[in-house]
């Protein structure tokens, strides 16, 4: 899958749990995750030809998840939309 953020280079984001996450892309069809005020890699988002993806790790909530995701498949704005009908 070719990347929709900013060709290949390194993005930021903060989650709504008011974390930083440092988003690389890797030599692979992932993401690796790293928590920038933590300084230590928390997982890997894996994503398809499809823009499938699935989170590899264990320090994410759902949500955050789902953000980055949204992010990297260039869907964020859906992302947003079906998180705020299903907890507002």
């Amino acid at each position: 899958m070719k990347s929709k953020i900013f060709e290949e280079l390194p993005k930021a984001v903060k989650t709504s749990a008011e974390r930083w996450v440092r988003v690389l892309p890797d030599q692979g069809e992932g993401y690796q995750l790293y928590d920038v005020f933590h300084e230590r890699i928390i997982g890997r988002i894996l994503v398809d030809a499809n823009d499938y993806w699935i989170y590899d790790g264990n320090i994410l909530t759902i949500e955050e998840q789902e953000e980055i995701a949204g992010l990297i498949t260039g869907n964020q704005r859906e992302m947003n939309d079906l998180i705020k009908t299903l907890f507002y």
